[in-house]
């Protein structure tokens, strides 16, 4: 795949984001999502934190709040980031081959997988028909295997909230009485069904906003800022601490980024 001669593209959604394009380093992940990484030309490998094995695969599963790096060796991935609330994740797990730790990798429709990401790519997909396609490769085309995932109402509820609140920064308190929970309830069902801390996950949204606002024509400084960062340099911090590179890579590629937005 000539990946040097096509931009990436960053699909930002309201349920998942998806990066499509090479990686030019080692990733050192602290995700606040679960995450679905798929190569679409040579392999990739990873390593857990604390040790010192490599694991080489050609797709792998992480979940949220896992620390984890990833080695691309400048292969074209796609990096998808899934849903707030887990299904994505207990399906996918359904799929995966073979495990390592809190880790699966290799996926048995890995074909399948790396098809769609690659029209995708290739052709340069809009926001609506990659949408559609990635919908229907996540929650429809396999699901026959995929085991039931119960979604607390709740917490549900609190996440909505958090995305339409993320840069007031909404107590825990308000976010617990808004559910007619206690403090220690919230926090302890949140995290089962998200897999993070309430406060992780808001940061989490606040670095989409601020993409979507930089895709909306804003500039990098402003947007950070408007969507709850104390400036510039909180909002590099927190993308470089969850996604193990600065925004920057991503941004000043060399072989271009096109960030996709849903039409208005």
């Amino acid at each position: 795949m000539a990946a040097q001669t096509l931009p990436s593209l960053l699909y930002l959604w309201d349920k998942r984001t998806l990066y499509i394009g090479p990686l030019f380093e080692s990733l050192k992940l602290s995700q606040g999502a679960a995450t679905l990484v798929v190569s679409l030309d040579k392999p990739i490998s990873f390593s857990m934190e604390g040790e010192a094995e490599t694991i080489e695969c050609t797709s792998l599963l992480l979940p949220a709040g896992l620390s984890v790096t990833i080695h691309t060796q400048d292969a074209v991935v796609a990096n998808c980031n899934l849903d707030a609330l887990g299904a994505d994740f207990s399906g996918i797990s359904a799929l995966m081959q073979e495990k390592h730790g809190k880790i699966c990798y290799n996926l048995k429709q890995y074909v399948e997988f790396q098809q769609v990401y690659k029209t995708m790519y290739v052709q340069q997909l809009d926001s609506n028909s990659a949408y559609n396609l990635l919908d229907d490769l996540l929650e429809k085309r396999f699901s026959q295997f995929y085991p039931n995932h119960a979604i607390d109402s709740r917490v549900a509820k609190v996440v909505e909230k958090i995305k339409q609140t993320a840069d007031d920064n909404l107590s825990v308190d308000d976010l617990a009485s808004l559910v007619n929970l206690s403090v220690p309830r919230l926090v302890q069902i949140f995290k089962k069904q998200t897999g993070v801390p309430m406060r992780r996950y808001r940061l989490w949204h606040r670095l989409f906003i601020t993409a979507v606002k930089i895709a909306s024509g804003g500039n990098l400084t402003e947007a950070a800022i408007n969507a709850g960062f104390t400036d510039s340099s909180h909002f590099s911090h927190t993308f470089k601490a969850m996604f193990g590179m600065a925004p920057t890579i991503i941004l000043l590629q060399p072989n271009g980024l096109k960030i996709v937005i849903p039409n208005p």
